[in-house]
């Protein structure tokens, strides 16, 4: 004889695109090996990945039993709620009124012919000259008044029958909304056991249509930032995740363990040809900054873990119904000292950003996402984080100040020496702030110049030519000119910068 016994989920351990699911309980084992069937599994779950684990007792077999859920008569659980049982009482209603509709329709259309045959024999007696007129006027004036209220019934019938839909309507809403709807297939672990007693049993399996993805918010304070981070849990499994730990993973664990082949790489020498030795061919390409940390990447498809396996664990039990909605799990938060600054790259926008940079000191990674941008007027925009490593300086801009403007206007001059041919490229760059805000600020303008990978090609910044000399000048060629900006003020800076080539330099 099976015995069917619940089988609760304990943890989930959820990855990129599925999630790992244990399950615990407590049998009895019984002599003669017998079966037990464990119910409450998804019918997505993964077989082969299917692991089992028994103390206090002899594991002989386990499978994944799929099959059609037998259901009850009258097609209602015996354990359904109350709210399932009024849709259901209610669906009854509705077929009830449906035939109580279409009686008093069948009944209207039965006076209606019987009026149009006595009509008939009304028009033929009086051919014949045979005629009843009082006869004929008490006829007709029953078969009206019983359809007038043949009419009102018709139109009573249809109203209940409305009033009914909506009511049905709203309890399947709430049926919806409340409890997950009941599947006809269902999954069953069977199990055979050898033993005498209590034991224990351990489930583990991967289903998918489970992902999470990390995402942030920076609460920006006096001095401080405040960065929470959270799991965010799409769930349509089928499975009922109630009062569960739950540990994110970055792990993949489809992807193949087996290293690629290596192919042959061959690499040819061969001369110079006499036109390459008089020409060196050179083009401007633009290069984006790649940093670990401090730096904006693009929204990735997947999760950047920085190329190793992550494992983030959740405090506490939560309930993730399979409802394909986002779900908000809380992991971690800290606080940290923040530098804060005003940045504008005036080559690309002439907005002012509040800038703050901030160490994370979590003592822990923090994962490539989404992060929403709080300050005390309230939430002000979302940004990108991308991986940072413990103690790793952490950059988020906190929106524009909009108290400040930036004009810009650049000049260029090409010169060309008649004897060597080298070129010889000036561009001057001259900035107009205004600051109208009622405080005096300091403004940090990011420009860039380009850098040079050959000999023949030289760039340098002018720095007599520039007022204010930059601060900084990066190997990345951004250039940090910083500006001290009274209230209500205005100020003129200017930046120069030449590129020099030889002769035989061609593309630029």
């Amino acid at each position: 004889m099976v015995t069917p016994l619940t089988f609760p989920v304990t943890q989930i351990v959820v990855m990129e695109d599925r999630a790992q699911v244990e399950r615990r309980a407590r049998v009895v084992v019984v002599p003669g090996g017998a079966p037990i069937e464990l119910t409450g599994l998804s019918v997505l779950a993964v077989d082969r990945s299917l692991q089992v684990e028994v103390r206090g007792a002899t594991f002989v077999d386990a499978k994944l039993d799929r099959r059609w859920k037998v259901k009850p008569k009258g097609g209602l659980a015996i354990d359904a709620s109350v709210l399932a049982k009024r849709v259901h009482d209610l669906e009854g209603e509705l077929v009830a009124r449906a035939d109580q509709v279409a009686r008093a329709e069948a009944r209207g259309a039965l006076l209606a012919t019987a009026r149009g045959d006595l009509l008939r024999a009304i028009a033929e007696s009086t051919g014949f000259g045979k005629a009843d007129v009082s006869g004929w006027s008490e006829q007709l004036d029953g078969l009206g008044t019983r359809q007038r209220e043949a009419d009102e019934a018709v139109r009573m019938a249809q109203v209940e029958h409305a009033q009914t839909e909506v009511r049905l309507a709203e309890g399947r809403r709430a049926l919806m909304a409340s409890e997950e709807q009941e599947r006809d297939l269902e999954c069953v672990l069977v199990l055979t056991l050898e033993g005498d007693g209590p034991a224990e049993i351990r489930v583990s399996y991967l289903v998918p249509c489970a992902v999470w993805r990390p995402a942030y918010r920076a609460s920006l304070g006096a001095g401080t930032v405040l960065l929470e981070a959270e799991a965010v849990l799409w769930q349509s499994t089928g499975e009922a995740w109630n009062d569960v730990r739950l540990a994110f993973s970055t792990a993949r664990p489809t992807l193949g363990t087996t290293p690629p082949t290596l192919v042959e790489d061959r690499i040819r020498t061969r001369p110079k040809a006499q036109e390459e030795k008089k020409v060196v061919d050179v083009a401007i390409r633009e290069e984006v900054i790649q940093t670990a940390g401090e730096g904006g990447t693009p929204e990735l498809p997947g999760l950047d873990d920085g190329g190793e396996a992550r494992l983030l664990s959740a405090t506490g039990a939560f309930t993730i119904k399979s409802d394909g909605l986002p779900h908000r799990v809380p992991l971690f938060a800290f606080e940290s000292k923040a530098s804060l600054e005003r940045v504008c790259p005036a080559e690309l926008t002439s907005l002012v950003s509040l800038v703050g940079r901030f160490p994370n000191t979590s003592g822990q990674v923090l994962l490539a996402g989404p992060v929403d941008l709080v300050r005390q007027s309230g939430f002000v925009g979302r940004s990108q984080l991308s991986f940072t490593a413990p103690g790793e300086l952490v950059k988020v801009s906190f929106g524009s100040e909009d108290g400040l403007q930036i004009v810009r206007s650049t000049e260029e001059k090409v010169d060309e020496a008649r004897l060597t041919g080298r070129r010889t490229t000036t561009r001057r760059v001259t900035l107009h702030v205004s600051n109208a805000r009622p405080e005096p600020a300091t403004l940090v303008v990011e420009e860039r110049i380009p850098v040079s990978e050959v000999k023949e090609v030289e760039i340098q910044v002018l720095s007599k030519d520039c007022s204010p000399p930059p601060s900084v000048v990066t190997k990345d060629g951004i250039v940090r000119i910083e500006l001290d900006l009274p209230a209500g003020g205005t100020r003129a800076a200017k930046f120069a910068w030449e590129l020099s080539a030889a002769g035989k330099v061609a593309g630029v």
